[in-house]
């Protein structure tokens, strides 16, 4: 008979019996060694698969810190912030409540929020301010650099302009006359001075007005009158443009005046003119990109 700790290996009443007092009443291994007078391993042995009492467990340090955290995540902490608030590593309380989801409506996570937008909006203040500021140093050194405007200044600044944003003539459909589209005051004005110098006055010219049907077009065309300085009663029928619900557009809001079609009647020559100023400007643009190198 093999004998362990002076107990038969084979002998099911005492590991039975020592299960069963692990049980109920729940013996400590302490008293069940003392009582069947066997060693720990065997003990262990014959206890395997069977949970310990609740009584015999060692009561943990940090249980009660664990369950604040639980209660810190329920209630919209991070997890950086419950480290910071129980003085755990980050790792510790990611094993402690990673499996919680983070509230984002909790109350909490609101403030959080609130408080970044806060510290961002801030900072992108003090930015747009230093922004803004070189800005209009840089503007203020433009305007001197540029100073007044002479009658050939604006010769070229209208033609380029108008090579880039009015209707030209093509070769296959030709269209001698100036016609001139924009959204931008500044480019308009700019242009019916341009036109001042072909000797064209504000009430000899043609305007029409593209707009969107949800804008006012009545108001836009008072806009662009006191904008302009143009006569009301040279302003055609507007074009109204549909509104389509699935393009996302920008242009709203009260400083949406819609487009401004500008039309010089009669001005065939004066466009032909514009034309021959664009040659020029070309062919210096081009001759300047490609010097004659010396001796040649």
């Amino acid at each position: 008979m093999t004998l362990i700790d002076g107990v038969p290996a084979d002998l099911p009443g005492p590991r039975a019996e020592a299960r069963r007092l692990r049980v109920d009443p729940g013996l400590s291994r302490a008293q069940l060694m003392k009582q069947f007078g066997v060693s720990n391993g065997t003990l262990t042995d014959w206890l395997r698969g069977i949970e310990p009492p609740e009584w015999t467990r060692r009561p943990n340090a940090k249980d009660d810190v664990r369950r604040e955290a639980v209660t810190l995540r329920e209630e919209g902490w991070s997890i950086n912030d419950i480290a910071a608030r129980l003085g755990v590593a980050k790792s510790t309380a990611f094993r402690w409540v990673g499996h919680v989801p983070l509230d984002p409506d909790a109350e909490r996570a609101q403030e959080k929020r609130k408080l970044a937008e806060k510290r961002i909006a801030g900072r992108w203040d003090d930015y747009r301010a230093d922004r803004d500021q070189r800005q209009a140093e840089i503007w203020g050194q433009a305007a001197r650099d540029v100073g007044a405007l002479s009658d050939r200044d604006v010769l070229l600044l209208g033609a380029v302009a108008y090579w880039c944003e009015g209707s030209k003539s093509k070769p296959w459909a030709r269209y001698d006359r100036l016609t001139f589209i924009n959204s931008d005051a500044d480019l308009l004005a700019l242009h019916l001075r341009f036109l001042r110098l072909g000797g064209y006055r504000p009430d000899e010219l043609a305007y029409r007005l593209q707009i969107h049907e949800t804008a006012d077009a009545d108001a836009a065309t008072d806009w662009w009158c006191r904008r302009l300085g143009v006569p009301r009663s040279r302003f055609r029928k507007p074009t109204i443009k549909k509104h389509v619900p699935e393009t996302r557009r920008a242009n709203v809001g009260d400083d949406y005046h819609g487009c401004l079609v500008i039309d010089a009647p009669k001005s065939r020559e004066f466009y032909w003119r514009m034309e021959g100023v664009m040659r020029a400007v070309a062919g210096q643009a081009s001759s300047a990109s490609h010097p004659v190198e010396e001796g040649r």
